[in-house]
């Protein structure tokens, strides 16, 4: 066969293998719905990212950019996925699915939110993304679910300051662990670290001598946090 009837023949049999030629933007979005709903993620985001770059107008594509971001999210590609939610919002941000895409891009970050030993960037980014779709979503159910995530990311942030604290008290560096121990009450009262957190300033001044401070820690825990358990462990005798 003649070296151009070899290139023409080749090219043709490209063209023919393209599995999304001649679809129209319906049929394609249609595609990617099914590829989503079997699990072929990566198959789902090919053809939505297909779709997208290869029509400029369809009543289609809002709904496309939606579920290429919730492809990119399912098969844990969460930077990508945060991403295409932001797109959404930026092109589409009075539709009725824009809490939808708002609370996507909370979840992203909330899914990057490593343990409380790690760095804690994302999880302080997550927060913020979630009280935002609070404040701007308010009264629907992605508020709601937004409100659980803000909670979430509030606890483990009060987690990753008592292990600090923990940490020096540990070694007996209590001035810096009464620091830490402070914080967590002062900005988290309301997670199960709090309580925790005022046994540790009471132990540590203890530690060090200062019996008057230990006094002050110990009945702030015991009037404010009654039920806890620490409370209990130091209400009866004035401590342990």
């Amino acid at each position: 066969m003649p070296v151009l009837a070899v290139a023409a023949y080749s090219v043709g049999a490209c063209a023919s293998a393209d599995p999304y030629r001649g679809l129209t933007a319906e049929q394609m979005y249609q595609r990617g719905q099914q590829e989503y709903a079997q699990h072929d993620y990566d198959k789902a985001v090919k053809t939505l990212n297909r779709l997208l770059s290869s029509f400029a107008a369809s009543d289609v594509l809002p709904d496309a950019r939606l579920l290429l971001a919730d492809a990119n999210y399912a098969k844990g590609d969460y930077l990508t996925a945060q991403a295409e939610y932001d797109r959404f919002l930026d092109r589409y941000p009075g539709t009725p699915k824009a809490p939808v895409a708002a609370l996507g891009g909370c979840r992203c970050l909330v899914a990057l939110s490593p343990v409380p030993q790690r760095d804690q960037t994302y999880t302080q980014d997550a927060l913020s993304r979630c009280q935002n779709v609070m404040v701007d979503y308010p009264g629907t159910p992605q508020s709601t679910e937004a409100a659980d995530f803000v909670a979430q990311m509030r606890s483990k942030l009060a987690d990753a300051e008592y292990q600090h604290a923990d940490y020096y008290f540990r070694r007996k560096l209590y001035d810096s662990a009464i620091k830490y121990y402070q914080f967590v009450d002062s900005l988290y009262s309301e997670t199960k670290y709090a309580p925790m957190a005022l046994l540790g300033v009471y132990k540590a001044n203890k530690a060090i001598g200062y019996d008057d401070l230990a006094e002050e820690a110990r009945k702030k825990l015991v009037e404010k946090y009654p039920d806890s358990p620490e409370a209990k462990s130091v209400a009866a005798d004035g401590g342990a």
